[in-house]
């Protein structure tokens, strides 16, 4: 039996964690930038050098949890495909931080090694699966459409969590509207 409950709760904990990359490394990078004068580029560096093994940490956790978890094979099973799917789109996050954080601070972020190593590693796993799949390699419409499903997904969760965050916190009871009556 498929545990819808577990995987809608699984699928939320991704949103936080796609937003929270996302906004921390845009944050962290601005105020790097403007409030300790350090070049962004270099700010970039650090923490995407962070931001990446962290994430991965945070998946092989989910992975863990997910395989030791008292589901049935079809709830793990649609798990772990939801996981790995998702990955590349989680790691996207923090990327997409740096990305905005050197358009605000008007800087191109292709000097940041780190993020130029992470599009030469996805161009490379995404050059030999278009290869393998469409027999002809199409990586620059592998890398637009990796870009604007990672977006779109970490988006799309973002406002999820967030809707589900306001529902939750709007049928809570009010403990002062009930005192006062």
């Amino acid at each position: 039996m498929l545990n819808l409950e577990l995987i809608g709760r699984r699928l939320g904990q991704y949103g936080v964690v796609w937003l929270t990359a996302f906004l921390g490394v845009l944050i962290a990078g601005l105020i790097a930038a403007y409030g300790f004068q350090v070049a962004f580029v270099k700010a970039a560096d650090v923490l995407l050098t962070l931001a990446f093994p962290l994430l991965g940490f945070i998946l092989a956790g989910f992975l863990i949890l997910t395989l030791m978890a008292r589901e049935s094979w079809l709830t793990k099973t649609l798990l772990v495909v939801l996981t790995l799917m998702l990955a590349l789109p989680l790691l996207w996050s923090p990327v997409l931080g740096v990305v905005g954080g050197a358009w605000a601070t008007q800087v191109s972020i292709e000097y940041s090694e780190v993020y130029a190593g992470f599009r030469i590693l996805v161009g490379r796993l995404l050059y030999a699966v278009t290869d393998q799949v469409f027999g002809s390699p199409l990586v620059d419409a592998a890398w637009s459409f990796m870009q604007g499903f990672a977006g779109l997904v970490g988006f799309v969760s973002a406002v999820a969590q967030t809707v589900h965050a306001i529902r939750r916190l709007s049928n809570e009871p009010n403990p002062a509207a009930s005192q006062s009556s």
